[in-house]
């Protein structure tokens, strides 16, 4: 069996499926059985591209929020659920060598469904504030590296087409990383960002997220966005 250490979305989904089903003596492009019986990747893992953290960063930290928990979709359990298509974003956070990062701290932040922020520089845009919505989140990966968020697809807004989800993470003895990721979903949307566009055709592959989009309408839709980190 394959350690916990390799995630899937790293290995790729066909290249994981081939490796169960053929067991150790199978071959992975790109990929080595080391010593410790752990797959290892053979050569370093692309850092996951920096993009700009944008002005809506929000005003008071979000460690310091009274609500920040990693369920955007609502304030609290109970609570009435914010407007739009329910996501969940998952992913697993390495260094470059495939190893996780445990105990990372990964902040999340993103307009509402309407294509607003709740934030001061915001305040003249005239789209609706959904004040259901949390509009950031805040995650510590475990063991193996994972974490996970639930929230709405962001709407559109002045500037911006490419529906995005705002990034930073911390982790120990490594650079902090701001990025952004988007969605398959509206790779017309995406195609037409001035921020999308300044990222080549592999960084643009690494930061779009594919989506699951479940049969039942009622299900959030899912999708997994792995984040490979800088030493420092």
């Amino acid at each position: 069996m394959f350690s916990a250490r390799v995630p899937a979305s790293t290995l790729g989904r066909r290249h994981f499926l081939q490796a169960l089903s053929g067991g150790m003596a199978c071959a992975l492009p790109g990929w080595a059985l080391a010593a410790n019986g752990l797959w290892m990747p053979s050569e370093d893992l692309p850092l996951t591209p920096t993009q700009t953290e944008g002005p809506f960063y929000p005003e008071t930290a979000i460690e310091q929020q009274m609500f920040n928990d990693a369920d955007l979709s609502q304030k609290m359990t109970g609570h009435e659920l914010a407007k739009g298509q329910l996501v969940v974003v998952n992913g697993t956070v390495t260094d470059r060598r495939g190893q996780p990062l445990a105990g990372s701290v990964v902040e999340v932040w993103q307009a509402c469904a309407s294509g607003r922020y709740n934030h001061s520089r915001d305040g003249e845009n005239p789209l609706l504030l959904d004040n259901n919505f949390q509009f950031w989140g805040r995650a510590i990966t475990a063991a193996d590296g994972k974490y996970s968020f639930k929230t709405i697809i962001p709407g559109k807004y002045p500037g911006r087409t490419g529906r995005h989800i705002h990034y930073r993470i911390d982790s120990p003895q490594h650079k902090r990383l701001v990025t952004q990721c988007y969605f398959s979903e509206y790779g017309e949307d995406n195609a037409k960002d001035g921020i999308y566009r300044q990222l080549d055709a592999k960084q643009r592959q690494q930061v779009t997220v594919e989506l699951d989009k479940p049969a039942d309408a009622a299900q959030p839709w899912n999708g997994a966005f792995d984040i490979v980190m800088a030493k420092a």
